[in-house]
């Protein structure tokens, strides 16, 4: 379980680092991502570049384990992007600020024993009820 929250948070470093250049084909994104939560990850990358936006700093985590077994450990969390700014051309700021956020999160071994989240995903600013 350990290595499934170890992942989680080393895929939010890797999406930090990437974000730096909004760079949706950065191989690190695929570190520690799979599946739905690296198309999710690219995604937002590639939005972040056509509007011109970089970003700098990292979401603060605090997972909770909701279920887990010997290949698949299920996580609720409140990611708070308050530290992570996003810079647009226009001087505008957004990102993942503005308020903490519901996120549900999936975390799969896969066949060479590694932990990767597969599933990702996050409601809108001030979804966090705790």
């Amino acid at each position: 379980m350990d290595e499934a929250l170890t992942s989680y948070r080393a895929m939010w470093a890797d999406a930090a680092e990437a974000s730096r250049t909004s760079d949706p084909k950065s191989p690190r994104l695929a570190d520690h991502a799979q599946g739905n939560a690296l198309s999710l990850l690219q995604y937002v990358m590639e939005q972040a570049r056509k509007a011109g936006a970089t970003s700098k700093g990292a979401v603060n985590l605090a997972p909770t384990v909701v279920k887990s077994s010997v290949d698949k450990v299920e996580l609720r969390d409140c990611i708070d992007g308050s530290k992570w700014v996003q810079d647009k051309p226009s001087g505008s700021s957004d990102g993942l600020a503005g308020g903490r956020r519901h996120t549900e999160v999936t975390v799969t071994r896969t066949s060479t024993g590694e932990w990767k989240v597969s599933e990702l995903y996050w409601e809108d600013a001030g979804t966090c009820t705790s």
